[in-house]
């Protein structure tokens, strides 16, 4: 018996070693087909492009090791590209701006790495001034662009992040009351699906897979153009502000006030993204916000509960376009790529018990774990982001998405962050995160305050968004439409990071 459980052994090893023998080969084999295809677009890790190029990811978490890196310069090269590896079975990633922080979801190792950089389309239609895209942007570049003729669409509100990955999960933005998610302006996606066609997914054209891209990710195809819909800005009030740490609980209480009805929350002009930060290994705390209002008030009311709290800083002001609002974030310290970062996220019913809850919770697992202490570098956040009524609203009113979340009275969107040095900390500061989520859902539905969703742009690894979407109803027609449009499943098989429709991280 064991030599029979020894040549089991010896068999395995060898079985897996000659399938990561041959998946190296693929991947050499794929990466030089590419090479001779498109020349100086295909760089390999020896090369200088490669070595300034591929490590771009914001969050060091990202950072993997692809065979090569493909940056192509239009939708047919994409699909030509494509083309090569579904018929040879390579795996590939594709990144825009490399914003998400989960391993595998913008790179990948061994495989190739579409970097879609190069990809930088900025035209403005002249019959109804629709904004066409590249997958390539930033949104500092696109607002700076779009203050040029006077108009906004409603895009990221950080300005290092990337157009692509951002759309595709929905998009937070600072208008969603008066538009609904970022995703629910776009008009037109440009993609390349599976069998390497290039088509047009619009209300008329594909209209089912028009829907799925409202939030659906990576699963449908590479998309080259998003064609969004502007509307006319001209004043915004706005910026970072950063509150005396001292004044924890007013900041909470007026956190948890603007969250209700006629506590500012309400008014379709307003967005208000307040968070608290511990540095772990301190107790130092930072109470920042990032707030914007439609219009040239200096003092909008629905911030009222905020201006009394005494600040340290404060960029707020009256401004002329997007690009001046967050230029504030499109600095070092938003863009920086020298850290770990992880992004974990829940849902909750609108109110002040939701916002205390979550804010006593994440203090009390931090007392709970000392050990976090001794990770290098620990900063937590935690941030109740308020989608209201008129957003969800909004949202429907535009032809609907994946999420499809009940209007009702909102929810709150409540981000937990984490940036740490060491990669030989990751486990610890995932396994905080996670029971943080688990601690928070638990508490919620036991007061019935918790609410089915998972943002999938704050997602983390191990969680499941597309299971809660139009609480639970929506994954089916998700996966119907993609069996039409991919019945192969290669961007499940083929493109295996991020959050997948078949997956299960159990």
């Amino acid at each position: 018996m064991a030599r029979f459980k020894f040549s089991v052994s010896v068999f395995s090893f060898l079985f897996l070693a000659i399938s990561v023998h041959s998946i190296a080969v693929n991947v050499t084999s794929s990466c030089g087909e590419l090479k001779r295809l498109f020349g100086s677009k295909l760089s390999l890790p020896s090369s200088s492009e490669y070595i300034t190029v591929a490590p771009e990811n914001w969050s060091e978490t990202a950072q993997l090791s692809p065979g090569c890196l493909f940056e192509p310069a239009t939708a047919q090269d994409v699909a030509d590209a494509l083309q090569v590896l579904v018929k040879r079975g390579t795996k590939f990633a594709v990144r825009g701006g490399g914003h998400m922080p989960v391993p595998g979801a913008a790179n990948i190792n061994g495989g190739v790495l579409f970097s879609l950089g190069n990809m930088r389309t900025l035209q403005m239609t002249k019959r109804n001034m629709i904004a066409q895209l590249g997958p390539g942007l930033r949104w500092n570049e696109v607002y700076s662009w779009t203050a040029k003729y006077g108009l906004a669409v409603s895009g990221g509100r950080y300005a290092p992040v990337g157009v692509p990955g951002y759309l595709l999960g929905g998009g937070v933005n600072f208008f969603g009351s008066r538009y609904g998610w970022s995703s629910n302006m776009v008009s037109n996606y440009e993609l390349v699906l599976a069998n390497s066609s290039i088509v047009n997914a619009n209300a008329k054209e594909n209209p089912d897979l028009f829907w799925a891209l409202k939030g659906g990710s990576n699963n449908y195809g590479i998309v080259t153009r998003f064609d969004v819909k502007t509307f006319p800005l001209s004043k915004v009030y706005g910026g970072l502000t950063i509150f005396q740490p001292q004044y924890l609980d007013d900041f909470v209480n007026a956190a948890a006030s603007y969250s209700v009805i006629g506590g500012g929350s309400d008014d379709i002009n307003a967005s208000y993204n307040p968070s608290v930060q511990i540095d772990v290994s301190t107790g130092n705390l930072t109470l920042l916000s990032w707030c914007a209002h439609l219009g040239s008030d200096p003092n909008p009311a629905a911030f009222a509960n905020f201006s009394r709290i005494p600040t340290l800083s404060s960029g707020n002001k009256v401004m002329s376009s997007l690009a001046d609002l967050t230029a504030e974030t499109n600095t070092d310290a938003f863009s920086e790529r020298t850290q770990r970062q992880a992004f974990f996220a829940t849902g909750l019913k609108p109110g002040p018990k939701s916002v205390k809850l979550a804010n006593v919770t994440f203090f009390e697992l931090i007392d709970e774990m000392p050990e976090l202490k001794k990770v290098k570098g620990l900063v937590l956040t935690t941030t109740p982001q308020m989608l209201t009524r008129a957003w969800l609203q909004a949202a429907r009113d535009s032809g609907g998405d994946p999420m499809d979340i009940e209007p009702h009275d909102g929810i709150i969107l409540n981000l937990v962050g984490s940036a740490w040095e060491n990669e030989s900390d990751d486990e610890l500061v995932y396994e905080f995160s996670r029971r943080l989520i688990a601690a928070i859902d638990e508490r919620s539905k036991a007061e019935g305050l918790y609410a089915p969703f998972i943002y999938i742009n704050d997602a983390g690894p191990g969680q499941e968004p597309f299971k809660l979407y139009g609480n639970g109803k929506s994954i089916l027609k998700m996966k119907k439409i993609r069996d039409r449009y991919d019945p192969h499943h290669y961007f499940q098989r083929l493109l295996p990071g991020g959050f997948k429709l078949d997956q299960s991280w159990s």
